[in-house]
C-alpha cells in the first residue's frame, strides 16, 4: 500500500499564496478603513463610522494573519520553496506594522484644533498669546488693524484656552474663552473689537480644517 507523499514533494505555491493573501488583506481593509474615512470626513473623527469599523477590524484581526502567514512561509519552505519568494512574502506580512502605525498617526488630524485670531479694530495689538490645555502656546508680536491669523495645535489634553495681548498700552486678557476635548476637533474664531472687547465663536471642526491655508 502507496503512503502519503513525502512532505519535500508538495507543492509549494497554495501555501505561498495563502502568505500573500494574508499579508495583502489586513494591508487593503486598513487602507480603505482610512482613506475612506478621510476622504469621505475630511478628518471628523465622529463621523465614518462604517470605515472606522474597517480600520478596527484591520487592527485585530492583522495580526493573527500574519502569524497565520508566517506559518504558510514555514509550509512553503518545508515543501522547497525558494529563499527569494519567501524573503518578499515575510516583507510583504511584516510591512502591516508600520503601515499601521503611519494610519494610526495620521488619525491624530482628529484632533487638530484651528483657532483664528482676527483685529477688528483701528489700532495695532501687541504680544498675543494664545495659551490651551495648560501647555500649548502661541504668540505673535503683532497683529495689524484687520489682520488675522490661524493657530492649529494637538492638545495634549482636555483644557481651556487663554487669550492675551496688549493694545495703546492695556492688557487686554481673555480667560476660559473655550473647551478642548481630545479627538473632538473644534474651530474657534476670537476677535477683538474696535473697542477691545473680545469675542469667541465655536463651531465644531469644519472637514479639512486641519490643513493648512483652510
Amino acid at each position: 500500500m502507496m503512503g502519503a507523499p513525502p512532505t519535500s514533494s508538495l507543492e509549494p505555491r497554495p501555501a505561498l499564496r495563502l502568505a500573500t493573501a494574508c499579508g495583502l488583506a489586513p494591508m487593503a481593509l486598513g487602507s480603505l478603513g482610512f482613506f475612506g474615512w478621510l476622504i469621505s470626513t475630511g478628518g471628523i473623527g465622529s463621523d465614518g463610522d462604517l470605515f472606522i469599523m474597517l480600520g478596527i477590524t484591520a487592527l485585530g484581526g492583522g495580526p493573527v494573519l500574519v502569524v497565520i502567514g508566517l506559518g504558510a512561509l514555514a509550509v512553503a519552505r518545508r515543501r522547497g520553496a525558494p529563499t527569494p519568494p519567501l524573503v518578499r512574502r515575510a516583507l510583504f506580512l511584516f510591512a502591516n506594522f508600520p503601515l499601521a502605525a503611519i494610519y494610526l498617526l495620521g488619525l491624530g488630524v482628529a484632533a487638530i484644533q484651528r483657532v483664528e485670531v482676527v483685529n477688528l479694530g483701528d489700532v495695532p495689538i501687541q504680544d498675543v498669546t494664545l495659551v490651551a490645555c495648560g501647555s500649548a502656546r502661541y504668540e505673535t508680536e503683532e497683529l495689524g488693524p484687520g489682520e488675522r491669523f490661524v493657530w492649529r495645535f494637538d492638545p495634549p489634553s482636555e483644557g481651556m484656552l487663554t487669550v492675551a495681548a496688549r493694545r495703546s498700552g492695556e492688557t487686554l486678557t481673555l480667560e476660559n474663552a473655550c473647551m478642548f476635548f481630545v479627538f473632538m476637533r473644534k474651530d474657534v474664531l476670537v476677535e477683538l473689537t474696535a473697542v477691545g472687547e473680545w469675542q469667541v465663536t465655536e463651531a465644531d471642526g469644519a472637514p479639512w480644517s486641519w490643513v493648512p491655508g483652510r
